[in-house]
């Protein structure tokens, strides 16, 4: 296992407090009901259909935070190679910034702007449109998770080359527990009305997370985490990392 690999699961871990985030929990049972059709009013498709239209959500939304900010990462990494001791520091004590803005601290006016993803209402769900709301998703929403995909990006710069591989960890985080929603469409709608309650919560533990991870950017100490991690970490499951 690579020094580096204790990125995989912070990276992992951003993404689902990314979905645990006010301004994405909260309209899940809203994309669920657009790419089950129930929202036009449609014939309420299967559950099966429902987790294939919601992994073609996932697809779009995938392949824009990989585009649009794992690939400029990985190339910035490669030529800024040299530099990138430097460049994860700098990154760490923005990582502290966003982290103050998710407690409440200070506020970024940019990083509380979204924009609202208007679904065209009629006809039958198509798993292209389902694949188009997530790329509206990626697009419309960056800005309010801004703050945790930006750690992830920062931390990239630990292993330049990583850039797609690590935002791709991250949207996986993200991913996942939306396809757990879709699967268990009745259940999860209820669970997420109750996880909404304590949002604020949520958003504090992501502040936290954010300066905790900004810390250990900024100061250098990033690998000796990844050092404590290895040894934590099962050998069998060290092989297999």
């Amino acid at each position: 296992m690579d020094a580096n690999s204790v990125t995989i699961p912070l990276a992992f871990l951003a993404g689902m407090l990314s979905f645990l985030s006010p301004c994405v929990l909260p309209l899940v049972p809203v994309y669920i009901s657009y790419l089950s059709g129930n929202a036009a009013g449609e014939t309420v498709i299967g559950r099966g259909h429902v987790f294939m239209h919601a992994l073609c959500f996932v697809a779009g939304f995938t392949a824009i935070f990989m585009l649009l900010f794992g690939l400029p990462a990985t190339y910035l990494g490669k030529a800024l190679n040299q530099y990138s001791e430097n460049i994860a520091r700098l990154g760490g004590i923005l990582v502290i910034v966003f982290g103050l803005h998710s407690l409440g601290l200070i506020t970024i006016p940019a990083l509380n702007m979204t924009r609202r993803v208007e679904i065209a209402h009629g006809g039958s769900p198509g798993y292209f449109r389902s694949a188009l709301i997530g790329i509206a998703f990626a697009a419309g929403w960056s800005p309010c998770i801004g703050p945790l995909l930006g750690a992830v990006i920062s931390m990239t710069f630990t292993q330049p080359t990583a850039g797609m591989f690590f935002t791709f960890v991250y949207a996986m985080g993200l991913a996942l527990p939306f396809l757990l929603t879709a699967l268990l469409i009745t259940r999860a709608t209820h669970l997420i009305r109750r996880l909404n309650r304590h949002a604020r919560i949520v958003q504090r533990v992501s502040g936290v997370f954010l300066i905790v991870v900004g810390v250990l950017l900024a100061t250098g100490q990033f690998t000796m985490m990844n050092s404590i991690f290895i040894r934590l970490t099962p050998e069998w499951l060290t092989n297999r990392l």
